[in-house]
């Protein structure tokens, strides 16, 4: 069995790249539009990092010029899907980014027409790490030999088996980018809010609203922490992903680690461009690996005032 992903998995590049060397792991490029120049190129080995994008997207971010996203073409998805199978893999489980902030499933499910070989559409309803760590399961489980429906249902355990916490110091580049519901969009023009964000059955959800960056870094701080402190999981990873601050990531999660949970493994990734382009400059995200006793997920619900200082 082999496994396709898209660039919203966020997944580390050493990991990528060994595991696309091993065989049966493809990712499928997502565009991000700055400028009217399309990034990145929509196929290249796993792994394989692109500088230049994450510069002219932060200048861009920086500069208030537009930056748009894509879903990648039923094209891309059916060039892939003919490779591994020409290269011997009897099915393919893809898994990508929630069906509920992107099309990229349906561009999966167009694509998967054009083999003969069984291709299974996995909407992991999640993103970044939390959409990775369904993708490393599923590796995990074909590189042992499991069925087409094992193997999905690695993805889809793993997808779900985890805690994502996202901080934006502003909601108007989700506002702009459609991914905010129309009450939130609202309330995120006439309220100054720092939002921490879940997402809850494949949508963007608050799970906080603090009035200041200061209160939202430590709140941002306090459920992390929480989560990896009770994460059912033994030697648990607490991924960070940050826009532009990695010595800041690494600081904030080498503290977390030490407070919570000493056996943990943090990972320090940066968000990819096709997330990071909708939530600007500043943004922070973690996601800690399996379920937890103490879920940070409890929706605040839409219209209600802001809560914090």
């Amino acid at each position: 069995m082999a496994v396709v992903t898209d660039d919203a998995a966020a997944l580390p590049p050493a990991w990528a790249a060994a595991a696309a060397g091993t065989g049966g792991l493809a990712v499928v490029g997502m565009p991000v539009m700055i400028g009217g120049q399309i990034f990145p190129a929509p196929e290249r080995a796993p792994g394989a990092g692109d500088d230049e994008v994450p510069r002219a997207l932060l200048l861009a971010l920086a500069e208030g010029r537009p930056v748009t996203t894509s879903r990648p073409s039923p094209g891309q998805f059916r060039r892939v899907y003919r490779r591994l199978e020409a290269a011997g893999y009897e099915g393919i489980v893809s898994v990508h980014l929630s069906a509920e902030l992107s099309g990229t499933t349906g561009s999966a499910w167009i694509g998967r027409r054009a083999v003969d070989v069984p291709v299974t559409v996995v909407d992991s309803r999640t993103a970044a790490m939390a959409q990775g760590f369904g993708v490393q399961r599923a590796w995990t489980a074909a590189g042992a030999g499991a069925g087409l429906e094992e193997v999905a249902a690695a993805a889809r355990e793993g997808s779900r088996d985890n805690t994502l916490l996202l901080w934006v110091p502003s909601l108007e580049p989700l506002r702009r980018g459609g991914r905010l519901a129309p009450s939130a969009a609202v309330l995120s023009q006439v309220l100054p809010i720092r939002p921490l964000l879940s997402i809850d059955g494949g949508r963007l959800v608050a799970v906080e609203k603090p009035r200041t960056a200061a209160r939202a870094r430590a709140r941002f701080a306090a459920l992390v922490g929480e989560a990896l402190a009770t994460a059912e999981h033994e030697d648990p990873v607490l991924v960070l992903h940050h826009l532009g601050d990695e010595d800041g990531a690494r600081e904030l999660g080498e503290q977390l680690v030490e407070a919570h949970r000493p056996d943990a493994r943090l990972l320090v990734c940066p968000l990819p461009p096709v997330l990071a382009a909708h939530v600007g400059l500043g943004a922070r995200a973690a996601v800690v690996e399996g379920p937890s006793a103490r879920p940070v997920l409890h929706p605040v619900p839409p219209g209600t005032a802001p809560g914090g200082d």
